[in-house]
């Protein structure tokens, strides 16, 4: 019993080393796919900043676009109301 016991102790520790060293291998690996992540993450953020300022200039002019359509037709409104109201 004592030749089995050693042999199963010796097979479990070096499970347990090719475990460790496994378990190395993978921590190193996401650390590197985790400084790629991080490089692109910064490149999309890079593009983002860039892209922002045309959509800020876009929604500017929807805004001015929209308050001048409102206060056309607001006048044209005006107008159709007296012409209207000339009538009664």
């Amino acid at each position: 019993m004592v030749g089995a016991n050693s042999i199963l102790i010796t097979i479990l520790l070096t499970l347990c080393a090719v475990l460790v060293v496994f378990l190395i291998i993978v921590c190193v690996k996401l650390m590197y796919t985790a400084d790629k992540l991080n490089i692109i993450l910064d490149d999309v953020q890079r593009k983002l900043k860039s892209v922002d300022g045309m959509f800020t200039a876009i929604d500017t002019v929807s805004d001015a676009v929209t308050t001048v359509g409102e206060t056309i037709v607001g006048k044209a409104l005006a107008v159709i109301d007296k012409v209207f109201k000339k009538d009664k």
